[in-house]
């Protein structure tokens, strides 16, 4: 017998189907979309890691304009003979500013160095770059009279275990509860995260002591001596 042929005249060859014209524009529009999606991913990108270098600096600026604020908030106290700390806390915690340490320049005069965070947000999608930077300044307080801030290297902090409170916290607490012991003179907690406090005619009041200052009682009745 001969070799079968196969196929003939009425065979139709395989070919594969062709996707319908609607098919192909659907596929042309999601892959417009997806590319599109990608451009505005890799140009934000672009643009974050060309800001970056500035995040920083940017950062630095929001920390000089709240420490002016800073100045400016504690110029327009009104004295009222409250120690000094407590009344730079008043104005304080909503610029971030953290009081480090305080030095008596005389019966009536104080330098402050202060702690401030600046923040600064760049860039967008895939490029967003957040940077906090702390950055510290002296400032001479004589109330009702300030000096500009001037800014200095900032000193290396005590560290604080986790879960403690801070000392805003305690003074916080500490007013709440109306002080604690029958001493004139109140410190509570530690280093880093102290309160002070001053038993007086007026009533109780407490105040975040300055984080390097040590957490006695003698520092917080020197720290009362200086009122505005």
């Amino acid at each position: 017998m001969g070799d079968a042929v196969i196929g003939g005249p009425d065979t139709v060859p395989l070919r594969p189907k062709r996707l319908t014209v609607p098919t192909w524009r659907r596929l042309l529009g999601l892959a417009i979309t997806l590319a599109a999606f990608a451009a505005v991913i890799l140009v934000g990108q672009v643009v974050g890691w060309l800001t970056a270098a500035q995040t920083s600096a940017h950062a630095a600026q929001a920390a000089d304009g709240q420490a002016r604020l800073l100045v400016m908030a504690l110029r327009q106290l009104t004295p009222d003979g409250a120690p000094a700390e407590a009344r730079f806390a008043q104005v304080s915690s909503g610029l971030s500013a953290v009081l480090v340490g305080d030095r008596s320049l005389g019966a009536a005069e104080a330098r402050f160095t202060v702690q401030i965070t600046g923040h600064a947000t760049t860039g967008s999608f895939g490029g967003h770059q957040s940077v906090d930077v702390e950055r510290c300044y002296v400032v001479d307080w004589r109330p009702p009279h300030v000096s500009d801030p001037a800014p200095v290297r900032c000193p290396a902090l005590p560290a604080v275990a986790d879960g403690m409170e801070s000392a805003t916290q305690l003074a916080q607490d500490l007013n709440t509860a109306g002080g604690i012991g029958s001493g004139r003179y109140l410190a509570a907690g530690v280093l880093g995260a102290c309160a002070f406090g001053e038993q007086s005619r007026n009533g109780f009041l407490s105040w975040p002591a300055p984080a390097l200052t040590p957490c006695d009682g003698a520092n917080a009745a020197k720290a009362a001596l200086f009122r505005d």
